[in-house]
């Protein structure tokens, strides 16, 4: 009964099927220029630097990208006294892309809920970091389409 046991152990622990989500892509195989940005600052500069970090500048695998970023905090709900409780934090960011005279578009968004916090400190830091989780979502949605840019 034991090495019964013992083999399913085994053959569970042993085909778990894990693998990395880009391990057959070269992923870093694309150089990104990035021609023209507008909208929010901030947003721009967080995708930007994201952009920056997978692009490869000896790759000769070449895009253009402009983009058009917007950034909304939106009330959801208030309290009896008009106090906002909730809030939808979302961007929409219109992707330009080129590379070898074909041009496509994209548009990719997200959304994220949060509530009020009484501290405006604590909530402007969390604001942050879920700006920078967006630039983050964003550019890992962003790759794939690239990689299979000539496919689409």
């Amino acid at each position: 009964m034991r090495n019964i046991f013992l083999i399913f152990v085994f053959f569970f622990l042993s085909a778990c099927g894990y693998t990395a989500v880009y391990k057959n892509q070269k992923s870093n195989d694309m150089m990104i220029s990035i021609i023209s940005f507008q909208g929010d600052n901030e947003m721009n500069n967080l995708i930007k630097n994201q952009l920056n970090i997978i692009s490869d500048s000896k790759s000769s695998n070449v895009f253009g990208i402009s983009f058009k970023s917007n950034y909304d905090k939106i009330i959801i709900s208030k309290d009896s006294a008009g106090i906002a409780n909730d809030y939808k934090l979302s961007t929409k960011v219109e992707f330009d892309i080129s590379k070898n005279g074909i041009e496509k578009n994209i548009t990719l968004n997200e959304n994220f809920n949060i509530k009020n916090d009484t501290e405006n400190f604590e909530q402007l830091n969390y604001e942050n970091i879920v700006k920078r989780n967006f630039a983050l979502s964003i550019k890992n949605k962003l790759i794939p389409y690239l990689l299979n840019f000539d496919d689409n």
